[in-house]
């Protein structure tokens, strides 16, 4: 299906078991998300809230969940939805343990384009274990970066920046940080053909547009995670269709 809204859909593979999660990608996929970002699980999510914590250790604890099982759901993915951007997201623990050339190298085999890994800051030597002609990591900036390292980051081939909407972790509350416009502002005039993702605390479909309107993704986790608990994922997803249907839309 052509994605018909600017959302990263994100899902913790192997949650609540994996072929559920399977299946879950492909309910985004239905609703027309424009890209899916695939976590493989890690038991002390830094970057992730309770929600999405919860959602790692029980595929991690209850599933027994690996770095390989993980892959071989992400390749069913691919197979089934061979034009659907995917990023995918994990902790340096598990791909280090993994094999960071085995890893790169499944990846490019996936035709994975991105990869976000919160706890690697990119520009650092272990990090071009994970650079190549076609895969980049993603920058993940908060609105305190500093000018000087914003600067040197834009002096870096990235096409994807992902913004967090303010200082907490995901699945809080919603805001939009005052400085998030001049950090765009900035992306744009230096990498104008680049994409900007906002996420963090994204729950209702009003706020994925607004985040959407600032940037060019609006990046939604804990709430789908919430709504596919209580049984009301579709439901949710059509709510978040609804709002950016074209009447809706600058």
């Amino acid at each position: 299906m052509k994605p018909t809204m600017p959302i990263m859909a994100h899902l913790v593979l192997g949650y609540p078991t994996l072929a559920e999660s399977i299946r879950t990608a492909a309910q985004y996929v239905a609703a027309g998300v424009q890209i899916l970002e695939l976590q493989i699980p890690f038991s002390h999510p830094t970057a992730d809230g309770p929600v999405i914590t919860a959602a790692c250790r029980e595929a991690i604890e209850g599933q027994h969940v690996t770095v390989e099982d993980s892959l071989r759901a992400l390749a069913t993915i691919r197979q089934r939805f061979p034009d659907q951007e995917i990023i995918v997201m994990s902790y340096l623990n598990r791909i280090f343990t993994y094999g960071a050339a085995r890893f790169t190298a499944d990846m490019e085999a996936l035709r994975i384009r991105h990869l976000i890994v919160p706890d690697l800051p990119v520009d650092s030597p272990m990090a071009a274990k994970f650079s190549t002609e076609s895969l980049q990591l993603v920058p993940v900036l908060a609105a305190n970066v500093g000018a000087e390292r914003l600067e040197k980051l834009l002096d870096m081939p990235f096409s994807f920046y992902y913004l967090m909407s303010d200082f907490k972790i995901t699945g809080a509350g919603f805001s939009l940080h005052p400085r998030l416009k001049a950090i765009i502002e900035r992306i744009r005039a230096r990498q104008a053909a680049a994409r900007i993702g906002i996420g963090f605390g994204i729950s209702t479909p009003e706020q994925a547009l607004l985040a959407a309107k600032e940037a060019d993704i609006a990046i939604v986790g804990s709430a789908l995670i919430q709504a596919q608990y209580r049984g009301e994922l579709d439901a949710l997803l059509t709510k978040i269709a609804a709002a950016f249907e074209p009447a809706e839309v600058e």
